[in-house]
């Protein structure tokens, strides 16, 4: 795997989340994470402890990317939710891939909805916490989930979208497919 070609890769997704996210809101600001995607068709075929690290990267970064209103007015940096919940849906990923079609986009696109889903049911489940514990930030645990389950869905329809290029960019990012073991018995 090639890291220069994954980081211009997070950079071309991190821009076009922070430039497009807005132009693509639906409803109540559900919007696709095209950072995610990119985690997605990294989970699927590259090795998984690099996946593991990028995963945690991305989330880091996107927590970074994203504040929060809190009671006071001044919006507020809160590392760890998503670079967690990156973490475990990467972790999630990497547990399903082996059961998957690797060139079929609606089977990165099914990774895409199901993965984002367990990455923001954990994002929820942490500032629901944190909401309990200090409340200090307007927060509601169902409107929160129901706008990030609709926003899973939208991610999953973007990487249907994306999943038809995802073998061209998985070799621009230098991952290889992984060799098929060739059997020497007959099959009759």
């Amino acid at each position: 795997m090639n890291l220069i070609a994954v980081a211009v890769a997070g950079y071309v997704a991190f821009s076009l989340e922070l430039g497009l996210r807005n132009s693509f809101a639906i409803g109540g600001g559900i919007a696709p994470s095209f950072v995610f995607v990119l985690c997605t068709i990294l989970a699927i075929g590259a090795p998984g402890s690099l996946v593991l690290w990028i995963c945690l990267v991305f989330g880091v970064l996107t927590d970074l990317t994203w504040p929060h209103e809190v009671l006071s007015g001044e919006p507020v940096t809160i590392v760890g939710p998503y670079a967690i919940g990156y973490l475990i849906a990467g972790q999630f990923i990497l547990a399903l891939r082996s059961q998957i079609i690797k060139r079929n986009p609606l089977s990165v696109g099914f990774m895409c909805m199901t993965g984002y889903f367990v990455a923001q049911t954990v994002v929820v489940a942490i500032y629901t916490f944190r909401w309990i514990y200090t409340p200090t930030m307007p927060w509601e645990p169902t409107h929160q989930l129901l706008q990030r389950v609709l926003a899973a869905v939208y991610t999953g329809i973007l990487g249907v979208l994306i999943g038809f290029l995802a073998q061209a960019l998985s070799a621009a990012l230098g991952i290889q497919p992984p060799q098929q073991r060739r059997s020497t018995r007959p099959i009759y």
